[in-house]
């Protein structure tokens, strides 16, 4: 077992963006905590000090910081990101997460945001990891890049030099835009290292933003690491596998003129989208699926895992083993480790991990508040 996972609400965890140039490994991330033989949990954490609001544009923290401390997501109420190698099976840990509770996407974003993700690694490492330390930052520079202009569109049409306050707020429409360029942007980053042309990674990331009282998901994924969700009850999948089995898939790889043997593109990949993957990128492309939905309930759970959990689990049976014990009053991350704990009790023989997060206010007798 062991675990990477790579909490960005330390900003010593983001790393800058590597020039476009070929080079050792080493020499552009940062080396991993050294493997263990227990699961890697990131619990809750109070985010009650101006420093813990990460400026993800810059990976640092805010140059200016208001006077009073800096709150947390007045939204996400615990959380928890767990992994494991499940080393009696695999030699490396290829599974990488983010979490980041309170994320400012950029100085004057008037919108408190959360983020989390989960990247899974295949062929190596590498764009897993590289993901994990850039996405999030690519996807803000976007949105900024977004309301800049929106708030010139809004001067301009309205002859004065003070914008509407509406271009202050991002419309999902434009999220989702500025999603599909964060992807295509930090692929093709990738495709300029040499560890990215048999190697790739999946994504599933969750994007919260929340304005006066409004509170939107806009959730991202290419592969088959999953995101799955539960309101008032109900179960539902918010991803999509992007696999050599999903029909769609299948004939989009084929449209192309590309090959499905024993269920894998060119007899070699599962996943059919994902980071990286440059020697099939014809036919592994790294357009996402995109889903944005606004939640009105004050109970709600998402799930974001990887493959090595949902082998072992349907959703419902998933999200039924944390909602159970969130309601008996445990904590976030004591269900995570249980999750895995019975996941390799089901038989997976992969890496896991899984970043749970509960939205809303406090049931009584619940799990913690962050």
């Amino acid at each position: 077992m062991g675990s990477s996972c790579s909490c960005a609400r330390d900003p010593s965890h983001v790393l800058v963006a590597a020039p476009r140039h070929k080079c050792p490994l080493a020499d552009r991330l940062r080396p991993c905590s050294s493997l263990t033989d227990t699961h890697s949990s990131t619990g809750v954490r109070p985010l009650d000090r101006p420093q813990d609001c990460v400026d993800a544009t810059a990976a640092v923290p805010l140059a200016s910081p208001a006077p009073s401390p800096t709150p947390s997501s007045p939204f996400v109420r615990d959380y928890a990101a767990v992994s494991t190698q499940n080393s009696q099976f695999r030699a490396h840990m290829e599974d990488e997460c983010v979490a980041i509770p309170t994320f400012r996407a950029f100085p004057d974003d008037p919108v408190v945001s959360s983020f989390f993700g989960v990247y899974d690694g295949h062929g190596g490492d590498f764009c897993a990891k590289y993901a994990a330390a850039h996405f999030h930052v690519t996807l803000a520079a976007r949105l900024q890049a977004a309301h800049n202009a929106s708030r010139a569109l809004s001067v301009h049409k309205s002859h004065s030099t003070r914008a509407d306050a509406r271009a202050d707020v991002l419309s999902s429409a434009d999220i989702e835009r500025c999603y599909a360029e964060a992807f295509a942007a930090l692929d093709e980053e990738l495709q300029d290292f040499d560890e990215s042309s048999e190697s790739g990674s999946t994504a599933v990331t969750c994007l919260v933003r929340q304005y006066k009282g409004r509170t939107t998901f806009h959730i991202a994924n290419v592969g088959d690491s999953r995101a799955i969700f539960c309101c008032n009850g109900q179960t539902s999948r918010l991803s999509v596998d992007h696999k050599a089995t999903n029909k769609d898939e299948v004939k989009r790889i084929r449209d192309l003129n590309g090959i499905i043997v024993n269920k894998r593109v060119a007899g070699s990949i599962a996943v059919t989208r994902a980071l990286g993957q440059a020697d099939e990128k014809k036919f592994i492309t790294s357009a996402p699926h995109i889903e944005s939905l606004e939640v009105a309930s004050d109970d709600a759970i998402l799930v974001l895992v990887s493959d090595g959990i949902t082998d072992v689990f349907r959703d419902e049976e998933l999200m039924e083993f944390v909602a159970t014990r969130l309601a008996e009053g445990e904590k976030s991350v004591t269900i995570g480790d249980m999750l895995l704990d019975e996941a390799k009790a089901q038989g997976s023989t992969d890496n896991m991990t899984a970043v749970i997060i509960c939205f809303g206010k406090r049931r009584a007798g619940g799990g913690g508040d962050v």
